[in-house]
This record gives C-alpha cells, sequence and structure tokens, in this order.
C-alpha cells in the first residue's frame, strides 16, 4: 500500500537530516516515498535533500519550495504534492523528530484495528541531560493525549499522524487554514474540520515518536509564551469552528470558571514549589483565552 510521508522544515537542516538518516530504520516502508516541503527562502532544507538523493538515498524524495510564509503554507504545498503521488495514505512528521522503527507499523495497525481514517500517536520530549525535573513534569513540551492504544478521540496536534488520502482530499485545496499560519493552532481546525465531515479518529499509544528541547526552551519566558499561545489559537480555532452565541457563552463561562481556578492556585502557591508553578501556567493559559476573546492573536515561538 503507497504510504507518502510529508515533512515540513524551516531553517533546521541537522534536524531534517537526522530525521531522514532515521527513515531507513522503519518497519514497514514498502511502497513508502517521502515528502520535503520547505518554506526557507535559503532553501537548506531542499539542499539537505538534494545531498541524500545524490547518495542513494532508499526512498523516493520529492521536495517543494513553500513560497509563502506560515506552517500553514508549508503544510498545504506538501499535502498537494503528496496527493499528486496518488498514495492511499498519508504520514505526517516535523523536521526536529525522528520515529521508534515501529512507528509507521503501529499507526497503520491501529487504523486497521479500529477502521478509522485517521490516527495519531504521542511525541516525546527529549531533555539535556541534567535537565530539572518541573520541566520533565510540564506537559507543554511534547505532544501526547496519554490515552489508551487504539482509543476513539479527538486529536489535535499535527506532528504524529497518518490518514487516508480520501480523508485528506476532503479538506482541498485549503487544508490548513491560513488564519493560523504564523499562531499555530492550525493542526487543531485541521482535525476539527475533519471530525465536523464525519471522519473518524484514534490513538496509537505505540506509534512514538521523539522531539528534542533545546537549551533555550527551558526558559520561563519561552514556557509562558507557548502556553499562551496554545490556549489563545485553542479559543480562535473554536471561534472560527464553532460560532454562534450559544458556543460563545460556553466558552465565556469556561474563561470565568478558569479565572475562579487561577485566583485559588495564586492564593495557595505560598503551600509548595508545585502549587506556584500550576498558578503561574493558570495566569498564562487565561492570559491566552482572554486576548482571544477580545480579538486578539498571538503568535508562536517558531515561525515558518
Amino acid at each position: 500500500m503507497k504510504t507518502v510521508l510529508c515533512i515540513c522544515t524551516y531553517r533546521r537542516p541537522a534536524g531534517l537530516r537526522k530525521l531522514l538518516e532515521t527513515l531507513p530504520q522503519l518497519a514497514g516502508t514498502d511502497g513508502l516515498e517521502v515528502v520535503v516541503s520547505d518554506n526557507d527562502p535559503g532553501a537548506e532544507g531542499l539542499a539537505v535533500c538534494e545531498a541524500l538523493s545524490a547518495a542513494g538515498y532508499p526512498f523516493p524524495l520529492h521536495t517543494v519550495s513553500a513560497t509563502e510564509p506560515g506552517i500553514s503554507a508549508a503544510r498545504n504545498a506538501a499535502c498537494t504534492r503528496a496527493l499528486q503521488l496518488e498514495p492511499r495514505l498519508l504520514a505526517f512528521l516535523d523536521d526536529d523528530e525522528w520515529p521508534e522503527p515501529q512507528w509507521l507499523t503501529e499507526l497503520q495497525r491501529v487504523r486497521n484495528a479500529c477502521n478509522v481514517d485517521v490516527v495519531g500517536g504521542p511525541t516525546r520530549p527529549v531533555f539535556p541531560e541534567g535537565c530539572a525535573e518541573s520541566s520533565r513534569q510540564n506537559a507543554y513540551y511534547g505532544a501526547d493525549l496519554a490515552l489508551p492504544d487504539q482509543s476513539l478521540c479527538q486529536l489535535q496536534a499535527g506532528g504524529n499522524f497518518l490518514i487516508t488520502s480520501d480523508a485528506l482530499q476532503a479538506l482541498a485545496p485549503e487544508f490548513f487554514n491560513h488564519a493560523f499560519a504564523h499562531s499555530g493552532g492550525e493542526d487543531l481546525a485541521f482535525f476539527m474540520q475533519l471530525r465536523q465531515r464525519g471522519y473518524s479518529m484514534a490513538w496509537a499509544a505505540h506509534a512514538i515518536v521523539h522531539e528534542p528541547v533545546p537549551e533555550d526552551r527551558l526558559h520561563d519566558a519561552w514556557v509562558q509564551q507557548r502556553i499562551v499561545n496554545i490556549h489563545n489559537s485553542r479559543v480562535r480555532v473554536m471561534q472560527l469552528l464553532q460560532p454562534g452565541v450559544g458556543h460563545s457563552l460556553v466558552r465565556g463561562l469556561k474563561t470565568i470558571a478558569l479565572g475562579g481556578q487561577t485566583l485559588l492556585a495564586s492564593a495557595l502557591s505560598w503551600l509548595s514549589p508545585s502549587w506556584m508553578e500550576r498558578s503561574r501556567q493558570l495566569r498564562w493559559k487565561l492570559r491566552g483565552k482572554v486576548s482571544a476573546h477580545l480579538g486578539h492573536a498571538t503568535i508562536r515561538n517558531e515561525n515558518y
């Protein structure tokens, strides 16, 4: 069964090379082809692909230059090129990840077992040595729904999933919404649109990919911006895909309830470092949501 793996890249040539060099170690790669979408004007990612192809890379390696900035443009260019290859399935990874050997076969196994249109798996953070335990316990690193294997679910993150070509084609030509090109949230909007059109999803708990956490992401400023940005874009996605007074009222009430939780956690922050950290994260979460309610869009830390 022909599968095309889509990889978006932007100024991470070393990460892209590591990922591409890992792929030959995967199980279940019969019929695998690779599409790399690069929206770096300097085309560092395309240069990596050209070098590997010249050295006899074992899979057909297709490249596309996404001239428009933003992650949505890079993802859309990859989807368009991949569908031209007429695959039955398409898989997605990011350029700062690498999969475990059973990654692809686990996605395929769960898709077959659950008879679903889309399957996602966990992205596990890899921290530098000596990293503080508080960072290791922070759920905002990586992306893991932490569900039992084969659970039916609503997927959210676009860095590790498998989809049928029919399901992907249903969202053509704008697979990933340009409104979230610089804020993130384009992947959540993508999966929500699929769910609204009746496509089913499941979780493959053993389809694991790894993502390094650079030193500069361990600072409070990075974590704060990530939390604010995630919850800002989440509200904006809901505003777009769940319009109407009723939905708006529910979102507003949830944000008010979050404000109450934040006040309580702040009052208890003197009890322990864990309570202090919880209160900080709730404040950042609240800030992101309130700014979205007020019509403001934040910008993600890593731009494409």
